[in-house]
């Protein structure tokens, strides 16, 4: 067990804030695999506008968010985190149930686009826990956080499949409108967080605080942090289309892409603990570099693959490394970035892997059609390489231990 019985408040905000990024994370899960053929019911749409516009649904989400984020770092440096938290689950809420109303496609275009303006629930509850956990098990705070998300992530398909099923594809929508307002109540009444509100003429400028840390530091966190976005989403829109052509049969075809999906996150959780421990106990550098050399290494061995089991366990191995490299990360950021300006630093994170989101797929897609699937994992790959080499290249030039 994390915590004890007698809890204090910053296990309350764990708890609830852990509830809300499990419940953001399983609304977007339980939308997307079907969004594509709400689309459909909008309008006459060939094969190829469906995929046109099934991408940009997914990907003006992002892109919306990594312009934004900035803005909405720079409040969170003047009001805090929780405020942040709220804003994105409230204005989610309304976004998600406008689009269940959508009447065409335009108009769900459009708020998808808002959504992703508005949102950052989990990044902010990341940056809220990275400053109030204790030092001494900060490691093992954020690693279990992680989990909410990574439940939320492997939950949402099956209970979206179940809803539309059960109550259209617009009552989907709806259904995950209620959660994310219950997300707001939550938040709202449990969180408590200590930060004293700045005024905006005495808040400290950015870029001389980044350039006392160094370009360097920035440079590697957001790259490594695009990389791994990028790597995590690549693969996830063709992952059944993979799965056909390594099985010999397609008669278990849902079943096997459903285990092979489900394999890293399900890693995620059952090592977040350990992987914990090891960032609590060695320092999140050394494990940093540790599981971005474990990654590299199961990438390229996936594109060398010859069955679909070796490709379940690969994606297995894949999301262990998963499990400790975010919350390395988050700790690092915390650990080099002062109060007063980490809230547009962790904002300017959120902006990287959203782009990671964007490009993972998208580069994917390009890189399948002109040498397969496997070259894909090659591709994320050499991300992860230039993550870390730009940590080494750091980690020479200021020789921080």
């Amino acid at each position: 067990m994390l915590f004890g019985r007698d809890k204090i408040q910053w296990q309350k905000n764990f708890q609830v804030l852990w509830f809300g990024s499990m419940i953001t994370e399983l609304g977007n899960a339980m939308t997307l695999p079907f969004i594509v053929l709400y689309i459909d019911t909008l309008g006459n749409f060939t094969s190829s506008e469906l995929n046109t516009l099934g991408a940009l649904a997914f990907s003006l989400t992002y892109l919306a968010k990594a312009i934004v984020s900035p803005l909405w770092g720079r409040l969170a440096d003047q009001k805090g985190r929780k405020l942040m938290c709220l804003r994105a689950s409230g204005v989610m809420t309304l976004t998600i149930f406008l689009v269940g109303l959508s009447p065409n496609v335009w108009f769900l275009l459009f708020f998808r686009i808002l959504q992703g303006a508005f949102s950052g629930y989990i990044n902010n509850a990341n940056a809220l826990m990275s400053v109030e956990a204790p030092e001494s098990m900060r490691g093992r705070v954020m690693s279990k956080l992680v989990t909410g998300s990574i439940t939320g992530t492997l939950m949402g398909p099956l209970l979206g499949g179940v809803l539309a099923t059960l109550v259209g594809y617009r009552g989907a929508f709806f259904v995950t409108s209620v959660l994310m307002a219950t997300v707001f109540v939550t938040t709202l009444l449990g969180v408590k967080e200590d930060f004293v509100p700045v005024t905006k003429d005495k808040l400290q400028p950015l870029i001389p605080a980044m350039k006392q840390i160094g370009a360097g530091f920035f440079v590697a966190l957001f790259v490594s942090l695009l990389a791994i976005q990028a790597t995590t989403n690549a693969i996830t829109p063709m992952v059944s289309l993979f799965v056909k052509q390594l099985l010999p049969s397609t008669e278990h075809l849902n079943l096997v892409t459903g285990f092979v999906s489900a394999a890293p996150g399900l890693a995620t959780i059952l090592m977040s603990g350990i992987a914990g421990r090891m960032i609590d106990k060695m320092g999140a550098k050394k494990n940093l570099m540790i599981f971005l050399i474990l990654a590299i290494v199961t990438l390229f061995m996936t594109s060398l693959i010859q069955n679909v089991w070796q490709f379940a366990s690969l994606r297995f191995v894949l999301g262990i490394a998963d499990a400790a490299l975010l919350p390395a990360i988050q700790i690092l950021t915390v650990q080099m970035v002062p109060q007063s300006i980490f809230g547009r630093v962790f904002s300017y994170n959120q902006s990287a892997q959203s782009l990671g989101s964007v490009i993972g797929p998208m580069m994917a897609a390009g890189i399948a059609n002109i040498s397969g699937y496997r070259s894909i994992f090659i591709f994320t790959g050499m991300l992860e390489v230039i993550a870390l080499i730009c940590w080494i290249i750091y980690y020479q030039k200021s020789k921080v231990d």
